[in-house]
This record gives C-alpha cells, structure tokens and sequence, in this order.
C-alpha cells in the first residue's frame, strides 16, 4: 500500500449530522477525507457560498437545531466537526461541540467554542422532518454501505 503524503481532513462523524440530531451515539462515525478530495472541496465551497442564506434562515427563526461544521485545526491537519448554534453574532459563530472529537484533545462533546465564518466549512438545519444544508454529508454518505445510512435515517431536503 502506498502512502501518500497529504494533509487529511477529518469530517466529524456522521456525527456529520451533529451528534445532537442523531439518537444514538453508536450510529455516529467518523469519514476521512484527502484534503485534495475534489467532491468534497466543491460541496464545502457550495456550503460557504450558501452560508449567508443560513445566517438570515437562522436570525430570521426559520427551522430548528441550526449546526454549522467547523474546521479546527490540529497538527496533521483540520478536523471539521459539527457545532450546535446558540449565537451568530456579526461574523462570529457561537455553539456547543456536537461530536467527540477525534484528534482535538482540548476539546470535548458539549464544549462551548466560537469561530469566524472563514472556519465554517458546512451547515443544517432541520425543518418539516427534513434536514437542509449539509452539503458535505452528501458527499460522506457515499462512503458507506445501504445498511449504514438506513441506520442514520436521514431525510436531506433537496439542495436550493
């Protein structure tokens, strides 16, 4: 096997819902990613575009449990984690860790944290028992089996 000498990123679990959004913590797994991952990189650069429109959904009350994944840097790389919104304040976003973070050992699940919006690299929202947003969870759920995203039961809303 060859190893390749690239930065990965991490994706917060299918904790890619937020661990809050999953019922049980067992169904939450954690999906590595090149940082050269071309599918990726275009869903997170179409999470960024679109994160505007979130912050006006989210003051505006539109919908519930607003998440917004963060990417937090560690020594081999970034380790984008989901964080529960409890504020937006100007170009500051406020939350809870919503997952047990892998390789961010000064953090924990239900630690508070506040990032800029150039950190954010993905967000949700649920609303009519359908998740919108979470352009990166596309990409990572074709990475496991039928069985495996039947257990999440996840409903995506159609992307805007």
């Amino acid at each position: 096997m060859r190893v390749q000498r690239q930065r990965q990123v991490v994706l917060g679990g299918l904790g890619l819902l937020g661990a809050a959004l999953i019922a049980a913590p067992a169904a939450a797994q954690v999906i590595d990613f090149r940082s050269s991952d071309r599918e990726m990189n275009r869903a997170i650069e179409q999470a960024r575009k679109t994160l505007p429109d979130f912050v006006a959904l989210y003051r505006a009350g539109t919908g519930e449990r607003h998440a917004v994944k963060v990417a937090i840097p560690y020594d081999r790389g970034r380790e984008h984690i989901w964080m529960n919104l409890t504020a937006v304040e100007g170009d500051v976003f406020i939350g809870r860790i919503a997952n047990a973070p892998v390789h961010l050992d000064n953090l924990n699940r239900g630690d508070s944290y506040r990032t800029g919006s150039a950190m954010v690299s993905d967000w949700n929202y649920m609303s009519g028992g359908q998740m919108h947003g979470s352009y990166t969870t596309r990409v990572a759920i074709k990475k496991l089996s039928p069985t495996q995203v039947r257990e999440l039961g996840l409903k995506l809303a159609p992307l805007p």
